[in-house]
This record gives structure tokens, C-alpha cells and sequence, in this order.
């Protein structure tokens, strides 16, 4: 990579380096015509002036010298940055910088011309210039190539901070684009994580229940649970890209398990539905409705004999859904006080949490006339809002 390629990568100008050797000429070819229009004008005016050819030549030169040494000034720029703040001192120090820049780069010319430059014009047209009209010419000049190499110097700075600055602020935000997806896929994973753990526990308590039939050979009723299993096992396959489905494909799930339960308690279990038909199409997560059933069977109606009963109610308000599972157990009054809410429900929280952060909540109360009421409450769309399975459950009616 050469120094110029170098200097625009850093500098982050947008330019081919032949882009840059055009532009830098255009810079310093606007000076050059104001150069030459001035001692034009000096000729015309001035009696006795005579322009030579060789003064046009050194012109020239004069030209092609400051054009080859811009990769230099603007590397110098870069280097030696003029900056307008409050601090005073912060501009004087890199201005001097500059000027003895400047000073050397005048000397070094002149220089070239003197010991270089001259014995070729007077080998050629018989003619040099004197020592007097080098220095003449630098002290009248100095002024002008002063002004010249600081305003590419302080444009060059503010261009390339422009430049430099909505490269970082692309990198700042292609950066935070790629961390919210990486946040989204790791909240997406422990969703997931989270309802697989859901699938194996309300299989290994239902193939628990089957193994209790068929030790008691009760062969009709453990292959009608069987049988119901396998349903609801095939409709949960059916959803298991879906992180969210409509409440309504949910409810449909939570009715076969609830149907496995009924082959179990058969008479004993009764289950009520008081559905706000508006819910219907509202995407829930996936299994947020069958570990609150089945809290309500474990540790709510096992030890009702008769007339247990659960009712799930849903409805809607103007803050979002609500669905509530009630059931007529034993509630607070349960002989074995419980030592926690159980896995279904705490995972039950941590899915919501993932899933809408404040904006979702589960609330357990059991009041002291008996019975448990377990409250989801969603008070806006989810957060991490992957996939909701509309088409599945489109497929299906």
C-alpha cells in the first residue's frame, strides 16, 4: 500500500488516488491563475517591466512543487491538527508548526532554484537570476504560500473529520445493530430453552399417570390418554418453530391436556370456558397456558374427590390480555403447606420476563375462603417478537 492510499484510508476521503492528484491539482491550479494574472498585470502596468521566459518557467515550477509536496502538507495536517476551541494556546502551538513548515518548505525551493534551476536557464537562454530577486520574492511570496498551505491544511482537517466522523458513527451503529441481534438471538435461544423444558415435564408427568393406569389394569383408559397424548404431542410439533401463537391455537393445546386430565379424574374434574371471543387472535408464547392448569390440578383439585373445577376466563382491555385459570382446590388451607410455586410457574415468569420485560406479569393468590386464581396479564406486544404461527394455525380451521 502506497503513503498516499495510506493517507486517504486514514484520513477516510473517499477518493481514488488518481481522484486525489486531479482534485489537488484543480487546488493549486486556482492559485496559479490568480499567480500568473497578477504578474500580467505587473507587466502591463509597470514601465519598463519586461516579463522573461524564465520567469515563467520558475512559475511553473513553483507550481508543480507545492502540487507534489500535498501528500506532505496533508499528512502534516493529519499529524499536527488545527483545532477551534475555547483554548487559545491549543491553536497557537499547531499554527507555529505549521509556519516553520512552511518557512522550510519556502527555503527549500528557492534553493532549488538558486544552486539548480539557474545554471539550466543560463546554460539555455543565456541568462540567471540574481540572489536580490530570490530573496525579493520570498519575502513578497511567503505571505500568499502561507495563506495557501494553511487553508488546504484547516479544510483538509475539517473535511476529514466530517468524514472520519460518520465512519465511526456507521460503525457505532452497524456495532449496536449487530449487539441487538446477538441480544435478540440469545433472548430467542432462552425462550426456546425455556419452553423445550416444558415439553418433557408435563410428558414424564403424563406418561406417569399412564404407568399408574396400567398398574392398576386399567388397559381402556391408559390407551385413550395414550392416544390424547399423542395429539397433543402432534400439535405441539406442528408450532415448535413458533415462539408465539394466537391465543385461540394456545387454548387448543390447553383443551388436550386437559382432556388426558379428564380420562384420569374422569367425573371428578369439570372445566369451564369464559372466552372473550376478541382474545382469540392474540399472540401468546407458546405453552404459557398448560403449566397453569396444571399447577391448578397438582397442587389445586388432587385431593378434591368431587365437583373440582377449573375455569379459564379471558379477556380483553384497553392495557391488553388477561387470562385467568381458577380452580375450587384446597388453596391456602391445603394440609402440606407448598415450598414454592413450582417449575411450570417459575418458568412460566422467567418466559415472560424474556419475552416483554416489565410489560407482562403473572400474579398466584389464594384467598382464605379457599381456591387459587393464577392472573397473566399482557400489557403490550412481545419484546423479542420472533415467530407467531399464524399459518399453522390457519391450516388447522
Amino acid at each position: 500500500m502506497t503513503f498516499l492510499r495510506r493517507l486517504l484510508d486514514q484520513s477516510r476521503l473517499p477518493l481514488t488516488e488518481r481522484e486525489f492528484w486531479r482534485y489537488s491539482l484543480c487546488y493549486w491550479s486556482v492559485f496559479a491563475v490568480i499567480t500568473l494574472w497578477q504578474l500580467t498585470m505587473l507587466w502591463l502596468l509597470m514601465e519598463g517591466y519586461v516579463m522573461r521566459y524564465y520567469e515563467m518557467i520558475i512559475w511553473l515550477l513553483d507550481g508543480l512543487f507545492w502540487w507534489s509536496t500535498t501528500p506532505l502538507i496533508l499528512y502534516t495536517s493529519l499529524k499536527i491538527p488545527v483545532t477551534f476551541n475555547l483554548r487559545t494556546t491549543s491553536l497557537i502551538k499547531p499554527i507555529l508548526y505549521h509556519l516553520i513548515i512552511v518557512t522550510f518548505l519556502n527555503v527549500f525551493i528557492n534553493c532549488v532554484h538558486y544552486y539548480l534551476t539557474n545554471p539550466v536557464l543560463f546554460w539555455t537562454f543565456g541568462e540567471s537570476v540574481a540572489l536580490e530577486s530570490y530573496l525579493f520574492s520570498f519575502y513578497m511570496a511567503f505571505t500568499g504560500s502561507y495563506a495557501q498551505y494553511m487553508l488546504l491544511v484547516v479544510g483538509f482537517n475539517k473535511v476529514s473529520h466530517i468524514y472520519r466522523y460518520q465512519a465511526l458513527k456507521q460503525q457505532h451503529f452497524e456495532t449496536e445493530l449487530n449487539n441487538e441481534q446477538l441480544r435478540g438471538q440469545l433472548a430467542n435461544a432462552q425462550l426456546q430453552s425455556l419452553k423445550m423444558q416444558l415439553n418433557p415435564h408435563f410428558l414424564f408427568n403424563t406418561l406417569h399417570s399412564v404407568v399408574s393406569l396400567m398398574v392398576t389394569n386399567d388397559i381402556r383408559k391408559a390407551t385413550l390418554m395414550i392416544t390424547t397424548l399423542s395429539d397433543l404431542l402432534r400439535a405441539v410439533l406442528i408450532n415448535q418453530k413458533a415462539d408465539f401463537i394466537p391465543f385461540q391455537e394456545e387454548l387448543k393445546l390447553t383443551r388436550q391436556y386437559l382432556d388426558i386430565q379428564q380420562v384420569r379424574f374422569q367425573d371428578r374434574l369439570n372445566v369451564e370456558y369464559r372466552i372473550d371471543p376478541a382474545s382469540e387472535l392474540y399472540p401468546v408464547p407458546q405453552l404459557i397456558l398448560q403449566p397453569l392448569v396444571e399447577n391448578s390440578i397438582t397442587h389445586g383439585i388432587s385431593d378434591v374427590t368431587t365437583n373440582a373445577l377449573i375455569r379459564i376466563t379471558s379477556k380483553m382491555s384497553a392495557n391488553g390480555l388477561e387470562i385467568q385459570v381458577w380452580d375450587n382446590g384446597v388453596g391456602a388451607n391445603q394440609r402440606k403447606p407448598s415450598t414454592g410455586t413450582g417449575l411450570g410457574l417459575e418458568n412460566t415468569k422467567l418466559r415472560l420476563k424474556k419475552a416483554y420485560g416489565e410489560h407482562a406479569t403473572l400474579t398466584f393468590d389464594q384467598p382464605v375462603e379457599g381456591g387459587t386464581v393464577v392472573t397473566l396479564r399482557f400489557e403490550s406486544q412481545p419484546i423479542n417478537k420472533t415467530k407467531i404461527n399464524h399459518e399453522a394455525f390457519l391450516s388447522d380451521h
